[in-house]
């Protein structure tokens, strides 16, 4: 008996813990099952199946039947990371870290590289054991040992000068209020991080923290970059006894010639200011010895002197040609001659909200009135003649339009977006404009953005892309597969769309106002890495003569340049596409291998 007790005994400790994880599995599934039943419509919408919408009698299924592209076995093959508590973990071993990704709310560094973590979401992995935190790509060069050893933990500052990586140092400073000096300083987080100057924005409270969100960025790169104390003969309307403790940074800013742009920065005290100017001084000679060579994606030139009040009151724009830019404000459509300093008035419409250069059918259609009408009328419009314009009535409401070619070329389309509606014409010109609708789709909610790709109309919504054939009837694709754990994030966290790519036939570029992911034409993930923002984009185009890049409106308080940014003047709108111009944007061209 005694022996029976003791072979009990020594099996109680298993049983327990097996009991432990089993009501540890049972309070997860019912966690995940009320954290679901929280989720709203749409959400429910993207994760969902056709045979779950007629189930549930969700309205979608009313209407719209949509599938994905390709159905996935059990275990998804595109990358080797399995999911835990809703997290993507890492591959790991025994006795080391065990990484998931994470959302920084605060500038974050990299615990293996020092530099800064920047973006919006999923910024990098933290080890769930030990606090670790890096870039993805960092996961594989971190120590293996968990926690890390004191030997091996890299300090808050260091900075390779070779590669140009990492952080070089960072403090608390004061910069000017968006309105301008005269209404103040503005507290803000100042880190220098592989040779760029980053500015986050702070409330004035001494706990305060910053937001993930870049406010400035000055680039050491800039040939035209310096660093001084500031003297009164630099005429900067500022307290007598703060000069003592301001510096200035100097920048190029985009101009015609070439200007450039000093921001004073207010530091706590005189010895901090001599710091700030040491450090940014010996990284610049560092810089300027190691020959970095110019890393500039593109040299922007100005089209016109911002000083022309047809430039400030911009919503839309579009580039006609090489000499030639379309201008729509409220006042009507304008062709700007930048060769010739010739601007001419195209119609009498009024309150232009987008412009659509339809190239194959020699065509232009435009968004205006208050009512929203699509308007249509020849390219040789363009040049000044008088034409006829040909309004759409139906199209009344309309928020965008996108053109293309179906029927491998032959016929010239144009979709409309109304709401949740779309429709879809063919357009003929002879004497005079025509149009026939061929084709009505329903979308699940409000449309955000529209492309045609390969005779296919994808259409950009609240966490979603769909692809819909325009040739032949068919039901719509999800172009983020409802079953791709990897992505499930996006259903889950809802963000705007802002624009798709396509990279090839089999590989698209999703682009959200949060984070930009690649996938394959079954909607799965075809590539780990995931492009971060370093502030909110307020809108984004790519044209294929621009050999992939992307160009973003980002709302920096100020316009700088950088090697990788390079901002237009105060006002500037987006290219094809509507803006309000209330902000100084700047812009950020990306150049990965699309």
């Amino acid at each position: 008996m005694t022996q029976g007790f003791n072979e009990s005994s020594q099996q109680r400790p298993g049983i327990e813990m097996a009991l432990n994880q089993q009501r540890h599995c049972q309070f997860e599934v019912k966690g995940t099952e009320k954290a679901r039943e929280n989720e709203g419509k749409l959400s429910d919408f993207l994760g969902s199946t056709e045979e779950d919408l007629e189930l549930c009698g969700c309205e979608f299924a009313l209407f719209l039947k949509i599938t994905d592209s390709a159905h996935l076995p059990v275990h998804t093959p595109t990358i080797k990371r399995k999911e835990y508590h809703n997290r993507i973990l890492f591959p790991t071993q025994h006795k080391t870290h065990r990484f998931f990704l994470t959302s920084f709310i605060v500038p974050t560094k990299c615990h293996q590289c020092t530099s800064l973590m920047v973006g919006l979401i999923r910024q990098g992995c933290t080890c769930e054991a030990c606090g670790f935190s890096c870039h993805i790509t960092c996961v594989e060069k971190a120590p293996k040992t968990c926690p890390v050893p004191f030997h091996q933990k890299k300090g808050a500052f260091c900075l390779d000068s070779q590669k140009g990586m990492g952080t070089a140092y960072e403090g608390h400073v004061w910069i000017p209020k968006k309105a301008g000096m005269k209404k103040g300083w503005q507290r803000a987080l100042a880190v220098v991080c592989d040779f760029k100057l980053f500015l986050y924005d702070m409330d004035e409270e001494e706990d305060s923290t910053p937001n993930v969100v870049v406010s400035q960025v000055i680039d050491m790169r800039d040939g035209a970059f310096s660093v001084s104390s500031v003297w009164p003969s630099d005429f900067i309307p500022a307290r007598r006894k703060e000069m003592p403790r301001m510096f200035k940074v100097t920048a190029s800013q985009l101009s015609a010639p070439s200007n450039r742009y000093s921001i004073p920065i207010l530091a706590d005290s005189e010895n901090e200011k001599s710091e700030w100017v040491s450090v940014l001084s010996e990284l610049h000679k560092i810089l300027r010895k190691s020959h970095s060579g110019d890393r500039s994606v593109y040299v922007l030139k100005e089209a016109y002197d911002n000083n022309l009040p047809l430039i400030k009151t911009t919503q839309t724009a579009a580039i006609i040609d090489h000499k030639r830019i379309a201008l729509g404000n409220e006042e009507g459509l304008f062709v700007v001659h930048v060769t010739i300093d010739e601007i001419i008035r195209i119609g009498y419409m009024k309150k232009i909200h987008q412009i659509e250069l339809i190239p194959h059918g020699q065509m232009v259609a435009v968004i205006s009135g208050r009512s929203h009408h699509v308007q249509l009328f020849p390219m040789s419009a363009l040049d000044g003649r008088k034409t006829d314009i040909h309004k759409l009535a139906e199209t009344k409401g309309c928020q965008t339009v996108t053109s293309g070619t179906v029927c491998q070329g032959a016929h010239t389309c144009l979709c409309v977006a109304r709401k949740s509606q779309i429709f879809c014409y063919k357009l003929f010109q002879s004497k005079k404009i025509s149009h026939r609708k061929f084709k009505e789709l329903q979308i699940p909610t409000n449309v955000q953005w529209m492309g045609i790709f390969s005779e296919q109309l994808c259409v950009g919504f609240q966490s979603g892309f769909l692809r819909y054939p325009l040739r032949r009837e068919g039901i719509p694709y999800r172009m983020l597969h409802s079953h791709e754990p990897t992505l499930s994030f996006i259903a889950h966290q809802p963000v705007d769309a802002l624009c798709a790519i396509e990279i090839s036939s089999i590989e698209y570029l999703l682009c959200f106002k949060s984070i930009g992911i690649y996938t394959d034409s079954r909607g799965l993930r075809s590539r780990p890495a995931e492009l971060m923002w370093p502030a909110t984009p307020s809108y984004c185009y790519s044209l294929s003569e621009m050999r992939g890049r992307l160009i973003f409106g980002l709302s920096y308080t100020e316009p700088r340049a950088s090697h990788d940014q390079a901002p237009p003047p105060k006002g500037a709108a987006p290219i094809s596409s509507g803006l309000s111009a209330r902000f100084p944007f700047g812009t950020e061209c990306l150049s990965s291998d699309l």
